[in-house]
């Protein structure tokens, strides 16, 4: 195995002889060995709960990890941050309160699959490397977003419970099917279409540049979603019930926990309307409307697209959108 075209070695072109024979089940004994290794028959156990190459693969999966490091960024360095405005005060506000709203999802999506990676074999080494550096984006991105609402003076705003108790019953998930679809594919694909909408209202282009940031490496942990179940319903359609069934829990809990957040929602409501007057909130209020109801319909097209049908799709979407206003 040689570089080709001057690009290096990539994580495909190490799927070669024994190293790319990807087991349906992982193989016994094979402890912390790299695929294709030749292991010692007295290894240990290391007792990998996931061990079914449908649970976690998708078939981009070498190409996602590629993608992952070449779209690492600098949350110091790459952000211009002296070219940051004065904002009105309202809108400072509200980028702050988001900012603070923003920092508890990218906790959540940077704790589930740590939670989950080292119950993964090994053998899946790809799936293992990629969900590190989604690690490291959610990281990246809570040090942009605390960094943000710290630079021009406004602060850490308020956290409410609703928020709270949706990303607890979301790192509460045990089950790796059920947390990466909801993150994955409901959760992370919906925060990007928060994010970019973000990026459009935003008050200045500083703050823009974090959201734009941020999304582009959202696209990657739900081009990991969409695939994964894309090959994983493939495999087992009846998987499609148990996704299901997570989603109704899901919503049942939010429901009996909580109620939804004011702070966020006037926030998103000032920045899009430009301001906090009674006009500029009442057209904040229908672009936020907007937000929500093509959030609804992303969500249709990407479960359809992984194998749901159009009804069960509609189904899952409303879920994810009622009681709460889930954006994770």
């Amino acid at each position: 195995m040689k570089p080709a075209d001057g690009r290096g070695i990539l994580m495909r072109d190490c799927q070669v002889g024994r190293a790319g024979e990807v087991p349906e089940l992982a193989l016994d004994g094979h402890g912390l060995a790299q695929r294709g290794s030749v292991v010692d028959p007295g290894t240990p156990d290391f007792g990998f709960a996931i061990r079914e190459k449908k649970l976690v693969w998708a078939d981009n999966i070498a190409e996602l990890y590629e993608q992952g490091k070449a779209g690492q960024w600098d949350a110091t360095t790459d952000i211009p941050w002296d070219e940051l405005p004065v904002l009105p005060d309202d809108l400072e506000q509200a980028v702050c309160q988001v900012m603070t709203f923003l920092i508890q999802n990218e906790y959540l999506a940077m704790y589930l699959p740590a939670k989950f990676m080292n119950r993964i074999d090994p053998q899946f080494s790809e799936v293992v490397l990629f969900l590190a550096t989604q690690v490291m984006d959610e990281a990246r991105h809570a040090e942009v977003f605390t960094k943000r609402a710290l630079a021009n003076g406004g602060g850490l705003q308020y956290v409410s419970a609703a928020t709270e108790w949706s990303l607890r019953s979301l790192l509460a998930q045990d089950d790796y099917s059920n947390g990466s679809f909801l993150m994955h594919v409901l959760g992370e694909g919906t925060f990007m279409e928060l994010l970019m909408f973000l990026e459009q209202v935003a008050p200045d282009p500083v703050t823009a540049r974090t959201f734009k940031l941020a999304r582009q490496d959202e696209g990657r942990h739900v081009g990991y979603g969409i695939s994964h179940f894309a090959y994983h319903i493939e495999q087992d359609p009846s998987i499609k019930d148990d996704l299901m069934r997570a989603a109704e829990e899901r919503t049942l809990f939010l429901q009996q926990a909580s109620g939804s957040s004011p702070f966020v929602l006037k926030a998103m409501m000032t920045l899009a309307g430009g301001g906090s007057h009674p006009e500029q909130l009442a057209r904040g209020r229908d672009a936020v409307m907007g937000l929500y109801e093509e959030m609804h319909h992303k969500r249709v097209r990407e479960l359809v697209a992984i194998g749901f049908e159009r009804q069960d799709a509609e189904r899952i979407s409303e879920l994810h959108g009622s009681g709460v206003r889930n954006f994770m």
